[in-house]
């Protein structure tokens, strides 16, 4: 078994990450200051919080919790060999595109077939977890990395391919533009081992800055 990092799973957890986030980067502190502690990003594992993921990717919050309003309890209780046995069209139907259906349906026969195993996830570190996340057909990098995130806490995880975070990054290091993936990592391996936690203001610096755009 290899070594795994630092879960966060509680508010808590996230507080002592933010603490030592600021003695690696005390720009942290000053953004804290300003907005308070972030959102903690937890969801339930599994099958659901893969399947909430893929949902979300390439849309926007509002449309996101709209189809999965539709989608939850069509899968509800996520049975994978119900799910498995589910038609792409009828899936897409409920307002996801045929490569998301695909990918759920494809992840559940997966772990019905006994050829993937989400259990097993938590005993592996951050690089091997999301390798084997993208064996499943249909799912790449970056939700692996918000599955990292969101479903396992990982505290060094670090979602470089997500706008939000690249963009919140954008505003936190006052770049002319948005970074590239590639130098999101650049940007970030000063703030390891807690990635996830920075992520976690970027994503609020993004939500935050969005606001006052918009006058909310």
């Amino acid at each position: 078994m290899t070594e795994i990092t630092t879960t966060i799973n509680t508010i808590g957890d996230l507080a002592a990450g933010a603490e030592a986030l600021f003695e690696l980067d005390s720009r942290f502190r000053e953004l804290h200051a300003q907005n308070g502690l972030p959102r903690l990003r937890r969801r339930d594992g599994g099958l659901a919080g893969l399947a909430h993921i893929v949902v979300g990717q390439l849309i926007s919050t509002k449309a996101a919790s709209s189809i999965w309003a539709r989608v939850e309890p069509a899968l509800s209780p996520f049975d994978v060999a119900c799910i498995s046995a589910m038609r792409v069209s009828d899936l897409a139907s409920l307002g996801l595109t045929r490569s998301k259906a695909t990918a759920i349906i494809n992840a559940a026969r997966a772990e019905h077939e006994g050829s993937f195993d989400f259990n097993s996830l938590a005993e592996l570190d951050d690089v091997a977890a999301a390798a084997e996340l993208k064996k499943l057909h249909g799912i790449g990098q970056w939700t692996a990395d918000i599955y990292l995130v969101t479903c396992l806490g990982r505290s060094d995880a670090w979602p470089a391919g997500d706008l939000a975070v690249r963009v919140g990054l954008q505003l936190f290091e006052q770049l002319e533009d948005v970074p590239s993936i590639a130098d999101m990592s650049v940007h970030a391996e000063r703030w390891r081992p807690w990635r996830a936690v920075a992520a976690c203001y970027l994503w609020g610096l993004y939500a935050s800055n969005r606001k006052r755009d918009v006058g909310i």
